[in-house]
């Protein structure tokens, strides 16, 4: 009885090792015949032997196909490939391609229909060329048999390359093993035209069969100049178009500026102690930064001001808010739009706008209309953006980015470099822009212009060389026409960033109004010593800085400009009145108060800003406020097998 138990029990235990060994699906036979005409077209048939247990074999095998190959020169060239037949167990079968990163995949069988267990013999027949590498004193067919990206182990690879009647070989070489391994593990025998090689060992998935053959030079046909011809335009067609484009693209952008874009001469830069024209606050701020600076809450904070000193507002300075409250004056008609908008918005003499967290949405809609008003009554009057030639350059960039994406064949690697240098010229066109902006003045607007390009060509070329360097020597990449039409469309992008911000220019009443407001910045920036020998220029009193100080807000000169005034009243000229002095319009700490109400005004924008509520989700929901999950919204990723 034990022995018998004994023997069951090692049956059952056998039994159960033998399960998964049955259940494994694999390559039993891979055997390749190329037949390799005078042309230099290869015609290859692969007859693969494959064992379908329905785990990843369940409708029939993929086959993938590189469609670039490398020339003598490392150089990445399109290769041409045609399916010809594909047949399963003698007989025709279904079949499909789709394109894949670098190639071709080509399905056998069909969606609707399962393979019976067992094996399969599986035939492809295709054709390709450009395969053979033309050397000065030999020609040479190096074959990658079976690739390296197969997920089937393959117990036996067998090749057999077949050259014109009455070529022979004078060498040949075999490779075995996994990507870049340089093995040995086959057998190399040449019969007149005819080379065979066969695998001595099995292979692990991922490992792979390379022969080689050299043939006396001239035997294959070179190609024609005019197949020279035709194949470099079709290797480097993403770079011709993305070329040409930035061409193109470059000399639109800069006719439309020679047009449109450029600014007026500037006037002579003189200080002034008095706004231009009578221009409000808001509305220095709108044309001094062709458009409201930080979403219009510093024009708002000069024009509270302003209407505090002028007796329509008191503000009160609490700790943790800022309280606008209407007085009893009379609106008048004569009152800047913005400016009567604003008090409108606070309400009837005696009411009050709480800038708080719990006062946010208030605080938006005031904001949202007094930056209505002012951009309706002011829109295109100083200066224009001149959008619609924006427009036309975003479209025809965008068409020749996708005639070189489309044309170009460009693999994961010079996708990501695309993303990147795109994401670079962005960055370096913003970062430029604004240098330029902080140069207001000492410099022509050629010069300044001049100075915007360099450095942002130079700032890009300069990480784009530096990234090839990188990419060459740690990512072994080939040096191809693809690496240039990924700098190409970088450049498009950063050209298009840099007119974004060069193409708009003012018109000439607001050139000669910025004009004005920079010598403004000028008076309420220099040094008091300096003030004190302009010509003409009014004596420091409370009316001359509370006038100016809205401008110096609307500025961003505040400081400065209180500093001035703080260092008046510290003086003896400015007497024991001048020292005690305390607005009606402010409540708060008097203390220093020149240096108080210069961070006051400072801080005013970014305390208002800082209740506006933020933008709520979209993707909040799944039926509750918990917001769902497992990958919640949108679309994901994921795949298997065939």
């Amino acid at each position: 009885m034990k022995t018998i138990a004994a023997r069951c029990l090692a049956l059952f235990v056998f039994m159960l090792a033998a399960l998964p060994a049955a259940a494994e699906e694999f390559i039993s036979s891979y055997h390749s015949v190329v037949d390799v005409a005078r042309s230099g077209e290869l015609t290859v048939t692969e007859t693969i032997t494959a064992r379908a247990e329905g785990n990843q074999i369940k409708r029939g095998i993929f086959r993938d196909f590189p469609l670039y190959a490398l020339d003598k020169n490392g150089n990445r060239t399109k290769v041409g490939f045609k399916v010809l037949s594909v047949e399963r167990d003698g007989s025709p079968e279904d079949w499909r391609t789709e394109n894949i990163d670098g190639g071709i995949r080509i399905y056998t069988g069909n969606a609707d229909r399962f393979l019976p267990t067992g094996d399969h013999v599986f035939q492809i027949t295709y054709t390709t060329d450009r395969q053979i590498r033309f050397f000065d004193t030999y020609d040479e067919l190096t074959w990658n048999v079976t690739g390296n990206g197969w997920q089937f182990p393959m117990r036996d690879i067998s090749a057999t390359i077949s050259l014109p009647q009455g070529v022979t070989p004078t060498d040949t070489a075999v490779f075995t093993g996994p990507l870049g391994a340089k093995g040995k593990d086959a057998r190399m025998m040449t019969e007149g035209n005819e080379v065979f090689f066969a695998s001595t060992r099995p292979f692990y998935k991922g490992e792979g069969i390379t022969v080689a053959v050299k043939l006396p030079k001239g035997t294959i046909d070179p190609p024609t100049a005019a197949q020279e011809r035709s194949w470099w335009f079709r290797d480097n067609l993403g770079l011709l178009i993305s070329g040409i484009g930035l061409l193109l693209v470059f000399a639109y952008y800069y006719k439309a500026w020679a047009a449109v874009g450029r600014d007026p001469a500037a006037g002579v830069i003189v200080p002034r102690w008095d706004p231009p024209e009578g221009v409000s606050p808001a509305l220095v701020n709108y044309i001094d930064n062709r458009g409201f600076s930080g979403a219009g809450w510093t024009a708002i904070s000069a024009t509270a001001l302003d209407l505090a000193v002028n007796g329509y507002l008191v503000l009160e300075d609490l700790k943790n808010s800022i309280v606008i409250r209407r007085t009893d004056r009379k609106i008048e008609d004569s009152l800047p739009v913005g400016q009567r908008m604003l008090l409108s918005s606070i309400g009837a003499p005696g009411d009050s706008l709480t800038i708080d967290n719990a006062n946010g949405v208030k605080v938006q809609k005031a904001g949202d209309a007094f930056r209505a008003a002012i951009e309706k009554e002011h829109r295109g009057k100083y200066y224009r953006s001149n959008f619609g030639y924006i427009v036309g350059g975003l479209m025809m960039s965008i068409t020749i980015i996708m005639a070189t994406l489309i044309t170009g064949n460009f693999d994961e690697n010079e996708i990501g470099g695309i993303i990147t240098l795109v994401i670079t010229a962005v960055f370096f066109a913003i970062g430029a822009t604004t240098f330029g902006k902080m140069r207001r003045s000492g410099k022509s607007l050629l010069s300044r212009i001049g100075s915007i390009f360099f450095m942002a060509v130079a700032g890009f070329v300069g990480f784009s060389v530096i990234a090839g360097l990188m990419a060459t020597l740690f990512l072994d990449h080939a040096h191809d026409s693809g690496s240039l039409a990924v700098a190409s469309i970088g450049l498009i992008v950063l050209i298009n960033v840099l007119f974004l911000f060069l193409m708009g220019a003012p018109t000439p009443l607001g050139r000669k109004l910025m004009d004005g407001i920079e010598g403004l910045r000028l008076y309420l920036t220099v040094a008091e010593k300096d003030r004190m020998n302009m010509q003409g220029a009014p004596d420091m009193s409370t009316q001359h800085f509370e006038t100016l100080l809205p401008y110096a807000v609307a500025l961003g000169v505040e400081k400065p400009w209180s500093a001035t005034f703080e260092t008046w009243l510290a003086s003896a000229t400015a007497g024991a009145a001048a020292a005690a002095y305390a607005p009606g319009w402010y409540m708060g700490d008097y203390h220093n108060f020149g240096g108080r109400i210069g961070g006051f005004s400072s801080s005013m924008a970014s305390t208002i800003a800082s209740t506006i509520p933020a933008p709520v989700s979209s993707s909040s929901s799944s039926f509750s406020g918990g917001g769902g999950f497992s990958g919640s919204g949108g679309g994901g990723g994921g795949g298997g097998g065939w």
